[in-house]
């Protein structure tokens, strides 16, 4: 194992390192160390295949964003890292094993730690490097991986239009209340595919006056630059506005944490006299279940069709949205009026649809199912 390249950020740019590792196609580990600490990219061939800040052990930031993000709790971290201590498996690869998410998330969280990692050295203009030359283990195909030079490309272009964004979209503390309606960027970005348009409303149903910049995007799970881009466009099309200074110290004060009430305490006896009772209401309820089902109010053509799947979709986003507001899932649709800010969708009728709550989520289906 040998250094072969090491520098000063202020004599030979991130981007030539990047652009010299992609030419000759290396395979090791870059370190760059600055005052927001230290950041390592593992490179095979001259591609990336990820990206974090270095931390107590390997994985300890993909163990953050995945708490960030809402997937797991900071106890359930706290175990997976206990784990790592104890064998030689990754944090990832334990967070599989327990079933608790699947490896195509752990992949995708995976992945935005990368692109929000090399986004961020992209903007640091001093420090020091050093590339190691050293086999790189993953289960990455090769078409899976991101090409250093191409990264480079897009990471510049990134930093030049992060400098035209909305300060209070690049500020982590900012917070934005909504002030008009999503179909406003719907009509203006018609031509986006219907995922970018989905992840662009997941972003602007959290927008609610309380969560923070910061906490929004990690919750939309789209990054640090497309996410602040989102909300520029929002802010220029004029459906959100930033807090006053004086607004923003209240709703910091909201966002205090409080003691949670204390959990009520059951009489088992009470419970064994009422379990007959709940037994026939869970048989009642399933008898007649198929009878309560919506009926079609939109017809049965493929164009009713479709819109009534785009409108289901767009209540599941809701609900999703209004679990990472919430902190739990709504019991029925119309829950999500005061999320939404302005009433209910233009152009639906929320209860029409197929609407019930699970233990872990929320069922969404459109008329004609």
């Amino acid at each position: 194992m040998s250094v072969a390249l090491h520098g000063n950020l202020r004599d030979f740019g991130i981007g030539e390192v990047f652009q010299l590792i992609g030419q000759q196609q290396k395979t090791g580990m870059l370190a760059v160390d600055g005052e927001a600490g230290c950041l390592r990219i593992a490179f095979d061939g001259g591609s990336v295949v990820w990206a974090e800040s270095a931390g107590a052990y390997e994985g300890a930031a993909l163990g953050d964003m995945l708490v960030r993000v809402g997937l797991i709790r900071p106890e359930s971290r706290a175990r997976f890292e206990a784990g790592v201590a104890g064998s030689e498996q990754s944090l990832g690869d334990l967070v599989v094993e327990s079933g608790e998410i699947s490896s195509d998330v752990v992949r995708e969280i995976t992945d935005l730690v990368t692109m929000d990692t090399i986004f961020a050295l992209l903007r640091w203009r001093s420090g020091s490097f050093h590339f190691t030359s050293q086999p790189i283990f993953h289960d990455r195909g090769r078409s899976d991986l991101l090409p250093a030079e191409q990264i480079l490309m897009d990471g510049l272009r990134m930093v030049d239009e992060w400098r035209t964004l909305d300060p209070v979209a690049t500020s982590s503390d900012g917070v934005f209340r909504r002030t008009g309606s999503f179909d406003a960027y719907r009509e203006t970005h018609a031509g986006d595919p219907p995922e970018r348009l989905a992840e662009a409303e997941r972003l602007f149903l959290l927008i609610d006056g309380r969560l923070q910049v910061r906490r929004a995007i990690d919750l939309s799970r789209l990054g640090d630059f497309e996410g602040a881009r989102l909300l520029s466009r929002f802010r220029k099309l004029g459906v959100i506005e930033p807090l006053s200074p004086e607004e923003l110290a209240r709703a910091r004060e909201r966002t205090q944490v409080r003691p949670r009430p204390a959990m009520l305490r059951l009489d088992p006896g009470r419970l064994l006299v009422a379990l007959p009772y709940v037994a026939l209401a869970l048989v009642v309820w399933l008898a007649v279940r198929p009878a309560s089902a919506p009926e079609n109010p939109l017809g049965a053509g493929p164009m009713a069709r479709a819109d009534a799947a785009h409108d289901a979709l767009r209540l599941r986003q809701s609900a999703l949205a209004y679990r990472y507001a919430r902190g739990n899932w709504p019991s029925r649709a119309s829950d999500l009026d005061e999320l939404r800010g302005a009433g209910r969708m233009a152009g639906m009728e929320a209860d029409s649809y197929y609407f019930r709550r699970r233990h872990d989520g929320v069922v969404v289906l459109a008329p004609e199912h």
